[in-house]
């Protein structure tokens, strides 16, 4: 299995960093996890080599904020010679539902209707805690943000959770997973001097406590500010790895990395 981080970064591209995308690829599937900008990474050589021409795109959307959605409408030039299924939340899980996607990939927004791609492309609702796409099977759960969002539980080997306000449900949820991919839009220090919950996003030393609590066996934090630089991630990592006894990384877009 490996995973692909295409982008990292929350609202916009910033400082070399996409928005929020990954690439999950195993013998048999290949599944993005949300549609930001980081999909114009599938033109990348490293990146291409892990969608065979043969197979179909999965994408599986957390929310349907335009971080997170933009690079929908990229798939017509990148993935055209594959079908796509895109798996969308609806209620209860978040508050609105496919009528997003249509939104977003229909004049005077974009040009071309999906209903008139080269490709086949499907649009199937998910509204329930469980969901199977191919031979993988995925726990989800609604989250604390404005408009709601969805985590994803991929088996033992990963949980995706993005977009949500710092929940101790979520530390059931990952319980033991051994990759947890978690946003920290906020420091330490933005939390003290503000309510974090107001945000509807996650600061840093309560996203490294829940990590500890959970037992997951390694974190790496995602959907970054665009005000961050690299370096200044490398010192939050730093910090989380202390607090949280465990190995805390910042995911290098681009990169593919191999998952146990």
């Amino acid at each position: 299995m490996k995973l692909a981080a295409l982008g990292t970064a929350g609202y916009l591209p910033a400082a070399g960093r996409q928005t929020m995308s990954f690439l999950l690829a195993t013998g048999t599937e290949t599944l993005l996890l949300d549609a930001g900008s980081g999909v114009a990474r599938l033109l990348e050589p490293q990146i291409a080599r892990l969608l065979p021409a043969d197979r179909r795109l999965d994408v599986l959307l957390s929310h349907y904020h335009l971080d997170h959605v933009v690079g929908l409408s990229y798939l017509l030039g990148l993935a055209a010679d594959r079908p796509i299924r895109i798996h969308a939340p609806a209620p209860p899980l978040t508050v609105g539902g496919p009528e997003g996607i249509a939104q977003l990939l229909s004049p005077p927004l974009f040009p071309l209707p999906v209903e008139r791609w080269p490709m086949p492309v499907e649009i199937v609702p998910y509204s329930r805690p469980e969901l199977a796409i191919g031979g993988l099977h995925l726990a989800l759960r609604r989250q604390k943000h404005p408009g709601g969002s969805v985590g994803v539980r991929i088996g033992d080997a990963l949980a995706y959770v993005t977009d949500t306000v710092i929940d101790a449900a979520t530390a059931d949820f990952v319980r033991g997973v051994k990759l947890l991919l978690h946003e920290v839009w906020l420091t330490e220090e933005e939390a003290a001097t503000s309510d974090p919950s107001a945000s509807g996003h996650s600061h840093a030393g309560a996203v490294a406590d829940l990590a500890r609590s959970a037992g997951v066996g390694k974190l790496w934090i995602v959907h970054h500010h665009p005000r961050r630089s690299a370096a200044e991630l490398a010192q939050m990592a730093v910090a989380m790895s202390a607090r949280a006894g465990l190995p805390v990384e910042v995911p290098v877009e681009g990169e593919v990395y191999e998952l146990e």
